[in-house]
């Protein structure tokens, strides 16, 4: 078979083969990439991403912020006040009674809860 032989339908239908082929292939490739790079690498890009954004930012503690600092000035008085402490912390409850009732119930962790619970979660290595 030469090339003078092939039909305009047989070329276009090979290039349609060959780029499917292609795009299929190259989308494996990168979900086999992905899969290769461990939780590890993946979390030390993200904190690096994560500190160098930071750096670029003009007021990188909540203290220099010219936002923070006007609503003290105007509405929370001053840092540590009793407003300030009462509208910005948060409390914590013990709720594990609770979880460990739903549990015994078979209500927790849910309709999927059993799912993993032979296998690893899709992200750990």
């Amino acid at each position: 078979m030469s090339i003078k032989s092939i039909t305009r339908r047989g070329f276009l239908r090979g290039c349609c083969i060959i780029t499917g082929t292609l795009a299929i292939g190259a989308h494996w490739t990168g979900r086999a990439v992905a899969g290769v790079r461990s939780l590890k690498d993946y979390m030390q890009d993200r904190i690096a991403s994560v500190y160098r954004e930071d750096k670029s930012f003009v007021h990188r503690a909540s203290q220099d912020n010219v936002q923070v600092q006007e609503l003290y000035k105007k509405f929370l008085d001053k840092p540590l006040s009793e407003k300030s402490h009462h509208l910005l912390h948060t409390t914590w409850t013990d709720k594990s009674a609770a979880v460990r009732k739903l549990h015994e119930e078979g209500q927790y962790p849910g309709p999927r809860g059993g799912e993993f619970r032979y296998k690893k979660y899709p992200y750990e290595a």
